[in-house]
């Protein structure tokens, strides 16, 4: 009987002290969680745009060294696309770039995930109804997926 519950005992710890240890892929992903508009300086920015967005990586080789040291050139992981809607149908406007910063790989999981705020200035010259499409990009140039958001209209958000 001892030995029966010794056994039992230890199976439990066993079972207990194993973590499953989540694997992701490594070519980046990324998923649009929202988006929201905030009012801006009121003298050139009149509103913000802040794209949301949680992205995992599953070699955690996200943000580039350069970009650790901003008096060197930096190289670019963030891509966003903006459209703008004329005559009911979205064109091409503008190409904005940003950077991550850098995370050393496996110190402490080898994946890595987050959630990313970005903040798009809007004047008084900017389209009102737009949509955007994003994706970012590894130190291993895997890109991820593209995201698009629904359409923005930044003059209703603005009301609200």
């Amino acid at each position: 009987m001892k030995k029966n519950l010794f056994l039992v005992i230890f199976l439990s710890a066993f079972f207990v002290k194993c973590e499953k240890v989540e694997t992701y892929s490594e070519i980046p992903e990324i998923k649009y969680t929202g988006f929201e508009v905030i009012s801006g300086d009121g003298e050139y920015i009149m509103v913000n745009g802040i794209l949301s967005f949680s992205f995992i990586d599953g070699d955690g080789d996200i943000g580039f060294g350069e970009n650790a040291d901003t008096s060197t050139t930096q190289q670019y992981d963030i891509f966003i696309i903006e459209y703008f809607l004329q005559n009911d149908t979205f064109r091409y406007y503008d190409t904005i770039n940003y950077w991550m910063p850098y995370f050393e790989e496996g110190i402490y999981r080898e994946s890595i995930k987050g959630d990313i705020d970005i903040l798009l200035p809007r004047t008084i010259l900017s389209p009102d109804t737009v949509r955007y499409e994003f994706y970012i990009l590894d130190r291993a140039n895997h890109l991820s997926n593209k995201e698009i958001t629904p359409d923005i209209i930044y003059s209703e958000l603005v009301e609200q």
